[in-house]
C-alpha cells in the first residue's frame, strides 16, 4: 500500500513525454522538471515582460521625438524621414479631383489669365504678369499644353482688360479650358512687424470648359477653388538680410508652385517646403 501511494504522489516520468509536446499533448510538469523554484519563475516572467515592452518604449520615444521636431519647425526633416520609410506619395491636382480630367494626359489646350484688384496692381505693377509667366512655365514642365499669354491679352484689350470668359471662348480657337486666377490679397511684410518679410496671398481659381455647339462656342464654369499661399511657413525674414525685390521674387516663385498644384500632380513632399 505504501508503495502504491508513493507512486501516485511521484508518477514515473515517461522518457517519450518531451516528444509528445510537439503533438499538442498536455503533460503535468513538476517544479523540478521546469527548473523553476519559488520566486525565480516570477522573476523570469517579469524579465520577459520587460523585454516585450522595450519595442513599445522605443516607439513612444520615436513619436515623442517627432512631435519635438514638428514643434521646432523641422518639417523638412520629418518629410525626408517619411519619404525614406514610406516612399514619396503624390497628390492629384485639384482640377482632376473635381472634374476627373487630367489636363496633361488628355492633352487639353489651356488658357491662363491672372488678374488682381486695382489696389494690388497699383502697389505691385508687374505682379500679375510675373505670376502668369511663372505658372505657365511650371505647367509646361508638367506636360500641359498652355496657350501664349498674349492670346488672352489681345482679346481682352478690346474690353478694356475686363475678364470675360464668354468672349474668350468665342474668339479663341482650339481652346479647351480657360483658367482665371484671381489674386484678392498680396503682401510681403509681416503683420505688425515692419522689420520682417513674410509673403501672404489669397484668392480663387475659377476654371471654365469651352463647349462648342454647331458654329458657336461658350464657356461653362466647372471648377472653383480658393487658395492661400504663405512664404516662409516657419520664421519671417529680417529686412536687413534680404533685398526687397529678391524676397518678392522668391515669394512669387512659391505662389506659382502653390497655384500649380491645382493643375498638375505633385509629390506630397513638395507641399511641405518652407
Amino acid at each position: 500500500m505504501d508503495q502504491q501511494q508513493t507512486s501516485e504522489r511521484h508518477p514515473v516520468q515517461n522518457p517519450s513525454a518531451w516528444g509528445d509536446l510537439g503533438q499538442g499533448k498536455s503533460h503535468e510538469m513538476r517544479p523540478e522538471q521546469t527548473g523553476c523554484r519559488g520566486n525565480r519563475c516570477r522573476t523570469a516572467r517579469v524579465s520577459a515582460g520587460t523585454l516585450c515592452s522595450r519595442p513599445r518604449l522605443a516607439l513612444l520615444l520615436c513619436l515623442g521625438g517627432s512631435l519635438l521636431f514638428l514643434q521646432a519647425g523641422c518639417i523638412n526633416t520629418m518629410v525626408m524621414m517619411s519619404k525614406v520609410l514610406l516612399g514619396d506619395p503624390v497628390q492629384i491636382s485639384g482640377f482632376e479631383q473635381a472634374t476627373g480630367v487630367s489636363l496633361a494626359k488628355q492633352e487639353k489646350q489651356v488658357l491662363i489669365r491672372v488678374s488682381a484688384p486695382a489696389f494690388v496692381s497699383e502697389t505691385h505693377g508687374s505682379l500679375t504678369s510675373e505670376v502668369e509667366t511663372e505658372l505657365i512655365s511650371r505647367m509646361k514642365r508638367h506636360k500641359i499644353q498652355v496657350m501664349h499669354p498674349d492670346t488672352a491679352a489681345k482679346v481682352l484689350d478690346r474690353l478694356g482688360g475686363t475678364f470675360d470668359p464668354q468672349v474668350l471662348a468665342r474668339d479663341i480657337e482650339d481652346c479647351d479650358y480657360i483658367m482665371h486666377i484671381q489674386l484678392e490679397k498680396f503682401s510681403y511684410k509681416e503683420e505688425s512687424s515692419p522689420n520682417f518679410y513674410r509673403g501672404n496671398a489669397t484668392g480663387r481659381i475659377v476654371g471654365y470648359e469651352v463647349r462648342r455647339e454647331s458654329s458657336t462656342s461658350h464657356a461653362v464654369q466647372v471648377f472653383d477653388q480658393k487658395f492661400r499661399s504663405t512664404y516662409p511657413t516657419t520664421y519671417p525674414v529680417a529686412v536687413d538680410s534680404t533685398p526687397k525685390n529678391v524676397f518678392i521674387r522668391r515669394f512669387v516663385d512659391r505662389l506659382a508652385d502653390n497655384l500649380g498644384t491645382a493643375f498638375y500632380t505633385v509629390n506630397r513632399s513638395e507641399l511641405f517646403a518652407n
